[in-house]
């Protein structure tokens, strides 16, 4: 998604932690390409506006903190990882 120039390049800085408890919603905006999350818990509700192409970006840089962490934990001798990559 490109930024029309009458807009900040960002608003705000947020920071988000994720739980059990916290719900996604996706909505799709097909003609526009584009999608927003809703990540929502008990505190508020964070908003993130993606394109395709920032998509694919956000599942890259997920795909590779889990590895990170992953590697990160074995390099450290942890006993115990949990989730997929267990």
């Amino acid at each position: 998604m490109s930024r029309p120039d009458f807009l900040p390049s960002s608003t705000v800085s947020v920071g988000i932690h994720v739980y059990a408890t916290t719900e996604f919603v996706t909505r799709t905006y097909p003609d526009e390409d584009r999608v927003t999350i809703d990540a929502t818990g008990s505190g508020g509700s964070v908003t993130v506006f993606l394109d395709r192409r920032d998509i694919a970006r956000l599942r890259t840089v997920l795909e590779q903190a889990e590895h990170d962490l992953t590697s990160r934990q074995h390099d450290n001798g942890a006993r115990s990882i949990s989730g997929p990559a267990a």
